[in-house]
C-alpha cells in the first residue's frame, strides 16, 4: 500500500484554514519555519520543566520502585515518559540512578526500552489535536489557564502545573503555524523530487531526522515538524516515516553525552540505548514498505481518516513497539555483551589478577597467589590513607580505591573457601587464617577512612592557628606510616612499620591534648572539639587496621612470626587503639 502526496495534500487542506499559496515569499516560508519551531520547543520546554517540577519526587521514586522485574521497568519508562513528555529525561535520570548504583543496568535498560514506546505519544497528540480543531480556540486558552496559574498560583506545584499547562498551548501554537507554512509550501514544492528514490532516499531521510534531532535536541519537536509537512503534502508519507526513524536514532546524543566519565554500568546503559535504537531502525527501515501497508490496513480495519498525521503516529509507536518485541530475546545476551565491554580502568584494577582455578591445585602455588592479592589489596587500603590527609581529603581518589577493595574482597574470601575444602597440612591451614585476618583489617580500614573523609569534608581546617601545626604533623606521620605499610614496597618491613606506627601514635595523642586543652580553655566550641576528635580517632583506627594488615602481610611473607604479630597487636592494644 503506498499513499501519494495527492492523499497527503487533500488531507491536509480538508483541515487547514485556506492560505493564498502565492503570497508565499521564502522570507515567509522562513520566517513560519522559525517562529513554528520556536514556539514548539519553546512550549515543549515548559511543558516538560512544568511536569517535572509539579511531580516532584515522583520520577525518582518510580524507578526506585517500580522497576524490579523487566515488564514492570518497561510500564515505568513509558509511564515517566507520558507523564513528563521527554524521553531525554528519563534516559538521562536512569544513567544517573546506574552511575550512582540506585537503579541495576538489567533493570535500566527495560526502563529505557519503555521510554522510547512513551515517547510517541507527542506524535498521537500532534496527529489527534493537531489537525482536528482549531488550534487556536483550542490552544489560547491553555495558555491563558496556565498563565493565570504560573502568576497567581500559591504553591510550586500549582505555580509548575500553570506553567505546564501554559505550554502545552504554546506547543500546538507553534504546530499551527508550522501547519500553515507547510499547507502553502507543499502546494508550491514537492520534497520529494530532490530525493533519490527507493532504499538510497530512505537512508538518506533518516540522516536528516538523525540530524534535525541531534542539533535541536528535542525528538518531539522534529517529529511534529515531520508531521505538518506530510499532511501539508510536502512529502510522502514512506519519506516522513523514514524522517521518524532518524530521530529515534538522534536522540541517543543525549545518552552519550549523559555517560561521558560515568561508571561502567551507566556507559553501558548508554550503549544499550544506542543499540536498540539502531536495530530497531534498521529492522524498521527495512521493513518500511509492509509495516505501512499493514498500518494501512489496521487503519481502514478501525475505521480510522487516511490522514498522514494519523499513520505516521501509528508508525512511530509500531516500530518502537517493534523494537521491545526484538529485545525480549535479545536482552540476556546484550547484558553479557555489554558486561564483557564498556569497562573502565577501575573495573580492570579490581579484577583479580592472581587468581586463577588452575592454581588451586598446587597449594603451595594457591597460597603464593593469594598473597599477591592481598599485597594489591593492602596498596588499595594504604593509597585511600594516604588521600585522606590531604586538606581537603581527596574523596573521588578515596572511593576509587575503597570500591576496587570492595569488589576485590569476596573473590579472595572465595578463592579461600575453595583452597580451604581441600586437605591442606597445618601450616597451610595457619596461613589462610593469616590472610583472611590481613583482609578483614584493610577492609576495615577503609570503613575508617571512608568515615573520617566524610567527617573531615565536613569540618573543614583546624580551629585556632595553635591546632594547625599539630594537625599537619599528625597528617605527616599517617602518611609516613601509609606508605611504609604498603606491601608492594621493596623495602617493605614489619620493623619499618612498627616505627612510623609508633610515631603516628604520639602524634595522635598529641593532637588530642591540644584538642583537650583548647575545649578546656573555651577557645574552642566543645561540639567543634568533639568532632575533631572523633576525626582523629577515625584516622587512629585506619592506621591500625593498616599496621595490622602489614603485620600479617609479614608473616605470610615469613619476615614476622605470629607469635610476634600477636605480641605487637597486644602492645597496640595496651596503648588504647583497637
Amino acid at each position: 500500500m503506498k499513499f501519494s502526496l495527492t492523499t497527503a495534500g487533500h488531507c491536509s487542506r480538508a483541515h487547514a484554514r485556506p492560505l493564498d499559496t502565492t503570497a508565499l515569499t521564502p522570507f515567509d516560508v522562513f520566517a513560519g519555519l522559525a517562529g513554528g519551531v520556536g514556539l514548539f520547543l519553546l512550549g515543549m520546554h515548559m511543558l516538560t520543566e512544568g511536569l517535572k517540577l509539579a511531580a516532584g519526587r515522583a520520577l525518582e521514586g518510580l524507578l526506585e520502585r517500580g522497576t524490579a522485574t523487566p515488564l514492570r521497568g518497561l510500564g515505568a519508562g513509558m509511564t515517566m515518559t507520558a507523564l513528563v513528555q521527554s524521553s531525554t529525561a528519563v534516559t538521562v535520570a536512569s544513567i544517573g540512578f546506574v552511575n550512582t548504583g540506585l537503579l541495576s543496568l538489567q533493570n535500566a535498560m527495560w526502563v529505557i526500552f519503555g521510554s522510547n514506546v512513551g515517547t510517541t505519544l507527542n506524535a498521537w497528540l500532534v496527529a489527534a489535536l493537531g489537525f482536528s480543531f482549531r488550534i487556536d480556540a483550542f490552544a489560547l486558552p491553555f495558555v491563558g489557564i496556565g498563565a493565570v496559574l504560573m502568576l497567581a498560583g500559591r504553591t510550586v506545584r500549582q505555580r509548575a502545573l500553570g506553567q505546564a499547562l501554559a505550554g502545552f498551548g504554546v506547543l500546538f501554537l507553534g504546530i499551527d503555524v508550522l501547519k500553515d507554512t507547510f499547507s502553502g509550501f507543499g502546494a508550491t514544492m514537492n520534497l520529494q523530487d530532490h530525493i533519490a528514490p527507493g532504499f538510497t532516499g530512505w537512508l538518506v531521510l533518516v540522516g536528516i531526522g538523525t540530524l534535525l534531532t541531534v542539533l535541536m535536541q528535542a525528538s518531539g519537536a522534529v517529529v511534529a515538524i515531520i508531521i505538518t509537512a506530510a499532511q501539508g503534502g510536502l512529502m510522502s508519507i514512506e519519506a516522513a516515516c523514514a524522517m521518524v526513524i532518524g530521530t529515534n536514532i538522534g536522540t541517543t546524543s543525549t545518552a552519550i553525552l549523559s555517560a561521558l566519565g560515568a561508571t561502567s554500568n551507566a556507559r553501558r546503559l548508554a550503549a544499550t540505548h544506542v543499540l536498540f535504537n539502531l536495530v530497531t531502525g534498521a529492522v524498521a527501515i527495512l521493513l518500511l514498505p509492509l509495516l505501512i501497508g499493514l498500518l494501512g490496513m489496521l487503519r481502514e480495519g478501525f475505521e480510522q481518516p487516511a490522514t498522514p498525521a494519523v499513520m505516521i503516529a501509528m508508525f512511530h509507536t509500531a516500530f518502537n513497539l517493534l523494537g521491545v518485541l526484538l529485545m525480549v530475546p535479545l536482552a540476556r545476551p546484550l547484558l553479557r555483551y555489554l558486561a564483557a565491554h564498556f569497562r573502565s580502568r577501575e573495573d580492570e584494577i579490581a579484577r583479580p589478577r592472581h587468581l586463577d582455578a588452575p592454581s588451586l591445585a598446587v597449594p603451595d602455588l594457591a597460597l603464593r597467589a593469594l598473597r599477591l592479592e592481598l599485597g594489591r589489596t593492602q596498596s588499595f587500603a594504604v593509597t585511600a590513607l594516604t588521600a585522606a590527609t590531604r586538606v581537603p581529603p581527596d574523596e573521588p581518589w578515596i572511593e576509587r580505591q575503597a570500591s576496587a577493595l570492595d569488589a576485590l574482597a569476596p573473590a579472595i574470601s572465595d578463592y579461600v573457601r575453595k583452597l580451604s575444602a581441600m586437605r591442606l597440612p597445618p601450616a597451610l591451614v595457619e596461613a589462610l587464617a593469616h590472610s583472611l585476618r590481613a583482609l578483614q583489617y584493610q577492609e576495615s580500614a577503609v570503613i575508617a577512612v571512608r568515615q573520617a573523609c566524610a567527617l573531615a569534608t565536613t569540618l573543614g581546617t583546624p580551629p585556632g592557628t595553635e591546632l594547625e601545626p599539630i594537625a599537619a604533623t599528625f597528617r605527616q606521620a599517617t602518611g609516613a606510616l601509609a606508605a611504609s605499610a604498603d606491601a608492594a614496597r621493596d623495602d617493605f618491613s614489619a620493623a619499618a612499620v612498627e616505627v612510623r606506627l609508633d610515631e603516628a601514635e604520639l602524634r595522635y595523642q598529641a593532637f588530642k591534648e591540644a584538642l583537650l586543652l583548647e575545649g578546656a580553655h573555651a577557645r574552642v566550641d566543645i561540639r567543634v572539639m568533639q568532632d575533631w576528635l572523633r576525626l582523629a580517632s577515625l584516622e587512629r583506627r585506619a592506621i591500625e587496621q593498616v599496621a595490622k594488615a602489614a603485620r600479617m602481610l609479614a608473616v605470610l611473607d615469613g619476615d614476622l612470626t605470629p607469635q610476634q604479630a600477636a605480641a605487637a597487636d597486644e602492645h597496640a592494644d595496651s596503648n588504647g587503639t583497637r
